[in-house]
This record gives C-alpha cells, sequence and structure tokens, in this order.
C-alpha cells in the first residue's frame, strides 16, 4: 500500500489530510514537528511526504534540506502545503528547496487527491535545490518578506483593533443600552453610565464592588440566574427585572437583562450584562392590559385567515368562550354564523369578511352572535383591517350587545304608539267614533237571556278597532275615565223596554265619585230599569282597595244595579269578601271553560267555583265557551249562564 507522511504543526490540518487520504486508500503516517518527520521518514520509507511550509522549529524549507541530505530518504518526493503564502511565492520557494507539488490550505479534498496522485505519478526525479549559501538566502529572503508582510499586518490589525475599541467605548458610554462585565466574584469590572444609572451611584463608585453590595434588592432575584451562566457556561437572555427607581422609591423601573458568559479558550473569565430599559414598554402593556380588562365592549382580533389571536374580558363574558377556548378558531364558524332568526349565514356574505379580504372598515349597527351554549344575542360592532405594508395581516373587531339598547328602543317605540293612540282615542271620543257591540249570554238552569256590551272603536277609514289595541293605552295615560263615562251616557239607553244589559268598567271608575251619581242621573234621563243594569267590574279591580270596592259595589247595589265580579279565579282568591260584596253574578274566566273538555284541572276549577257561588248566593256565567261540548259539561255542573262564539258573536248593538 502507498504510504504518505504528514507533516504539519497544527493537529486539525494534520488530521483532515489523513483522513482524506485515508479514505482514498493510502497509508498515512503523521508529525507535528520536523525531526519527528525526519525519523518517521527514515523508518518506514514513505512514497511521499506533505510538508507544511512555515512551522516553528524546523520549518518545512530546513525539513526539505534535511531529507535531501540523507541518502537513505533523499529521493522521496515532497509536496508542500500552505497557508501563509500564496500560490506564486510558495511555488517559487518549492524550487528553491526541489519541491514540485503544492497544495494551498484551504484546500477540497477533491484537490488534495489530485495533487497527491500527480506527485506519486511523476517519473521525473526530484530536482536538487539550490546551493546552501543561495538556498539559506533565498530562504532568508523568503522569511524577511514575510515577516514584513505580517508586521503591516499586525499593524493593519492593532489600527482596526484601536478603531473598534474606540467605537466600542463610544457606544458603551452613549447607548441607551446597559453593558457591564463581571468576574467570576460577580465584581463589577467595567460598567457603562446607562447601567451605572440603574444602581443610582457614579460609574467609579461601583466598580470592583459586588452586585450584591451595589443592588441589594436586586441580587436575591438574579443570583441563581448569575451563577447558572457561570457554572453551565451557557447565556440567559431576555429575562424581566423589576427594581425600584433610584431617584423615585415610588416609581419603578423595568430591565430586559441578559447574561452571556465570556471565555478565553475554555475558560470562563466572567460575564457580559446587556440590559434595555423597557419601562416605558411596561407601562404601556400595563395600561394596555388594563385598559383591555376595564372595556365594557367586547374585543377581538382576528389573523389573515379570521382565526382569533387575542380577546378580551369583556367578549370572553359576553361569548361564554375564553380567551383560550376560542383562541385559534374561526370567529365566523364560532359566533357568527346564523343570523337572529337562526338561518345560516354564509362567511363570504358577512361583513367581518368583508373587513378582511377587502381591507375596508365596517360599522354594523344590527347584527347577532351566537354563545357558546348556542343562545343568540343582537350586537353592533365595528371591525378595522391591520396593514402590514399594503397587505391585510388581520382585523380587530370591536362589538357590544345591544340587548338592552333593542329594548330600550322598544320600549321607546311603544310609548310613542302609545302618545299616538292618545290623540287617536281623542278624536275618536270627540268624532263619536266609539260604538257598542253586544253579545248574548244564555240562560242554562232558566232566566233570562242579556247582552253584555263591548266597546269599540272606529278608524277614519272605517275599520272597525278592538278595545284592546286602546283601552290599556287609555287607562296608562288616563283617558279611561271619560272612556267609561261614554260608555254609561250611551249604553244605559239600550236597558229600557226591559233589556237586560252587562256594561264593562274600568278599574279607575271603582274610585270615582262623580261615576254613581252620573249613573242613577242617566237612568232617569232615558228611562232604564236599574233592575235590568248589571255593571261588570274585575275581582281585580274591587279587591285592589278592598274599602273603595266595597262601597263602590254597594253603592251600585243601591241604586238596584246588579254587580258581576268579571275574570273571577284569574283575581285575588279572597273568598271572604264575597260575605261582604253585593255580587250578583260571578263570571267564569275564559282561561278555565275554553278546553274545559279536555282538561280535569280546570273541570274541578269550575266545579268548586259554581259550588261556591251557589253556597253564597250567587250566579254563575262561564265566557269563552266554543264548542258544543263545553256547553253540555256547563250545563251539568250547573252553571247558570254562558257566552261564546259557540251561543253567538258581537253585533252592533240595536241603539247607538
Amino acid at each position: 500500500m502507498t504510504s504518505i507522511l504528514v507533516l504539519d504543526d497544527r493537529a486539525a490540518d494534520r488530521e483532515l489530510l489523513a483522513t482524506v487520504l485515508g479514505y482514498a486508500g493510502y497509508d498515512v503516517l503523521t508529525a507535528d514537528d520536523g525531526e519527528l518527520a525526519l525519523h518517521l521518514a527514515r523508518a518506514h520509507r514513505p512514497d511521499l511526504i506533505i510538508a507544511d511550509i512555515l512551522m516553528p522549529g524546523t520549518d518545512g524549507y530546513e525539513f526539505v534540506r534535511a531529507l535531501r541530505a540523507d541518502a537513505l530518504v533523499a529521493a522521496t518526493r515532497v509536496v508542500f502545503c500552505t497557508a501563509t503564502y500564496g500560490l506564486e511565492e510558495g511555488q517559487r520557494l518549492a524550487e528553491v528547496s526541489g519541491v514540485t507539488h503544492i497544495l494551498p490550505k484551504p484546500c477540497e479534498p477533491e484537490q488534495i487527491v489530485r495533487i497527491v496522485a500527480e506527485a506519486l505519478e511523476a517519473t521525473d526525479d526530484p530536482p536538487e535545490p539550490l546551493a546552501e549559501d543561495d538556498f539559506h538566502r533565498e530562504h532568508l529572503r523568503a522569511l524577511n518578506q514575510k515577516l514584513v508582510q505580517k508586521v503591516d499586518e499586525v499593524a493593519e490589525a492593532e489600527r482596526q483593533v484601536t478603531e473598534t475599541l474606540t467605537l466600542l467605548e463610544t457606544i458603551l458610554s452613549a447607548a441607551p443600552v446597559g453593558f457591564g462585565f463581571l468576574d467570576r466574584d460577580l465584581r463589577i469590572r467595567r460598567i457603562n453610565e446607562t447601567l451605572a444609572a440603574a444602581g443610582g451611584r457614579a460609574v467609579e463608585d461601583q466598580l470592583g464592588g459586588s452586585v450584591a453590595e451595589v443592588v441589594p434588592g436586586l441580587w436575591p432575584r438574579i443570583e441563581a440566574l448569575c451563577r447558572e451562566v457561570l457554572e453551565t457556561g451557557e447565556a440567559v437572555v431576555n429575562h424581566d427585572v423589576t427594581i425600584q427607581h433610584p431617584g423615585d422609591p415610588e416609581q419603578t423601573q423595568a430591565w430586559l437583562a441578559s447574561c452571556y458568559p465570556v471565555r478565553v479558550g475554555s475558560k470562563i473569565l466572567g460575564m457580559g450584562v446587556v440590559v434595555l430599559d423597557i419601562t416605558e414598554r411596561h407601562q404601556a402593556e400595563a395600561f394596555r392590559a388594563t385598559v383591555m380588562e376595564a372595556m365594557a365592549e367586547g374585543l377581538c382580533v382576528l389573523d389573515r385567515y379570521g382565526c382569533v389571536t387575542m380577546m378580551n374580558a369583556a367578549a370572553s363574558r359576553m361569548l361564554g368562550w375564553s380567551e383560550e377556548e376560542l383562541r385559534g378558531l374561526p370567529l365566523h364558524a364560532a359566533v357568527h354564523f346564523q343570523r337572529a332568526d337562526g338561518s345560516l349565514l354564509a362567511e363570504r356574505q358577512s361583513e367581518l369578511t368583508a373587513a378582511r379580504i377587502e381591507g375596508r372598515s365596517v360599522q354594523i349597527s344590527d347584527d347577532t352572535f351566537t354563545r357558546r351554549d348556542g343562545s343568540l344575542f343582537p350586537v353592533a360592532y365595528s371591525a378595522v383591517p391591520l396593514f402590514s405594508g399594503t397587505s391585510v395581516r388581520g382585523v380587530v373587531v370591536v362589538f357590544r350587545d345591544t340587548t338592552e339598547e333593542q329594548a330600550e328602543r322598544t320600549r321607546a317605540q311603544r310609548e310613542l304608539n302609545a302618545l299616538t293612540w292618545i290623540g287617536r282615542i281623542r278624536d275618536a271620543i270627540d268624532e263619536n267614533r266609539l260604538v257598542l257591540y253586544s253579545q248574548p249570554i244564555f240562560p242554562l238552569t232558566g232566566g233570562e237571556c242579556s247582552q253584555e256590551l263591548l266597546l269599540r272603536m272606529v278608524g277614519r277609514k272605517g275599520e272597525l278597532i278592538p278595545p284592546a289595541s286602546f283601552l290599556p293605552v287609555a287607562e296608562k295615560y288616563g283617558l279611561i275615565g271619560e272612556i267609561d263615562h261614554w260608555v254609561i251616557m250611551h249604553a244605559l239607553p239600550l236597558a229600557k223596554h226591559g233589556h237586560q244589559v252587562h256594561i264593562n268598567l274600568s278599574a279607575d271608575s271603582v274610585g270615582d265619585r262623580d261615576l254613581l251619581p252620573l249613573i242613577e242621573r242617566r237612568m232617569g234621563e232615558c228611562g232604564a230599569d236599574p233592575r235590568d243594569v248589571t255593571f261588570e267590574i274585575t275581582e281585580t279591580a274591587l279587591m285592589r282597595d278592598t274599602d273603595a270596592g266595597e262601597a263602590f259595589a254597594r253603592g251600585l247595589a243601591a241604586i238596584g244595579c246588579g254587580v258581576a265580579l268579571d275574570d273571577f279565579g284569574t283575581g285575588y282568591g279572597s273568598f271572604t269578601y264575597l260575605q261582604k260584596l253585593p255580587v250578583k253574578f260571578l263570571k267564569i274566566d275564559r282561561t278555565f271553560v275554553t278546553d274545559l273538555d279536555s282538561n280535569a284541572g280546570n273541570q274541578h276549577l269550575v266545579k268548586a267555583i259554581v259550588s261556591l257561588a251557589h253556597g253564597f248566593g250567587h250566579q254563575t256565567i262561564a265566557e269563552g265557551v266554543e264548542r258544543p261540548e263545553t256547553l253540555e259539561l256547563l250545563s251539568r255542573y250547573g252553571v247558570d249562564f254562558a257566552q261564546g262564539f259557540h251561543l253567538g258573536r258581537p253585533e252592533p248593538s240595536a241603539v247607538a
């Protein structure tokens, strides 16, 4: 096997050449100085020697000179290897030494193998080196030239180092970043003005002092980190540190600190400290966090794909999702996928999508979000795109729950509608557009048929307006008393000639002291018989003020009129007052009658009311009879009278 001896004082270069040549199939010997190389050459007689030119002690020139002087190994071919000399200069020195091939450093493995192969394949005898005097002269010339070059290089390097140090000192003194160097005892050896200001003392007062002495309040929090850097040799970067402001104990400063091990070779001499004052940023983040938490509006930040990246507490409360649960999910699919009526909303139809895709701000006053539990709630929101250059990188969405606002608008609209009705009611009274309809009340156990008079309003266009549309407004805004007076004036004439009528009075009339005299006077005017008139008053109206209710009922009885408790069973249920009130009829509310044939509970209740009424000497009227089966049951239970659509619908009264 072809053998090669590698001579180089640098271990890394020797190992590289040995590895490359070993893989190429050569047997490789190595030596780190000329004497060892000569000994190995004599002992092993290698086919080729690769020798570095510039080495301490015996350099490459001297080694080749000694090699050629030994007859045993004088014919061994030599390849010079150099990183110090250029190729042209190295080639000239090789010729002086009797060497034909040069291997520059660094060199690719393929080039190493090629040059070695060329040197081994050469058939000519190695050239003779120059005569000794000429060789030494040329050797000295080359060394002197290289020395001059190195001196110039050192001078240039010193100049660059001086400039670098000057620049570094300028940066250290002027930069807003704090720099310092601590030795292995964690004493301050170098520090700039910025870092010194954090300790509240001048630079010269801190040099030589330990960190524990200079910043005693901070030391317990950073000691472990400092020792970790020195022990492990690993840097600690971007560590948040908060300290008291040296000039104002009420204020704090925030620093971003990094510590780096400082080495010479493998030995750690200490560590460098770099700190950046982030107090303003820290305060801004704290302010932002406070504002985010204090905002009543919900806030979500979406990325370019519409997925949630951040959400504040108000948004979490309204949506029912925590920020961690919703982060990374598409906002549309999570909370904005349906309209108020439950129909699906395609993402491409969403204004939120338009803000993200088209890069335009939107403001929506009426939309719907879906909570985590599936419930819907109305929202108003604004969406503003976030730009990176000209590209949209996300959207900020601010929204609020408008449930209360919508309820307030609804209330305001109702009030507005009510105010509109006030004018319509007033006009109807003034223009005599109130009319009375009558619905028959049929006897089931004997007696005469009577008529309940029901109030209606006629609109300007002739349309018939039911009482539920205007009576609540009249009651709320004080027009009901005037309407009751109108009813009395127009209803009592219908009771003459033996016609029995039931007239409804509002709760406000119970306390109207002028009403009883009006009833009595009007009866006299129209010739109505009080015995043919029954006033229907709700159980709730009479029981609201029992004293006033009892007085009003007795006043009607004194005139000779009958009293019917309307909607009986839905009010107070204080049956004790039935003994005190001169009531003639208990009118069973329609809620107990409508489904009587299928509702066992109502059947028991109606039976109880009938039994109670008869026990007190009252008669009963069941309203809301719409089916023959219901009428049959009422007859069976002993109800005295019945009315409803099955028996007769309201019709215009015969007399206006």
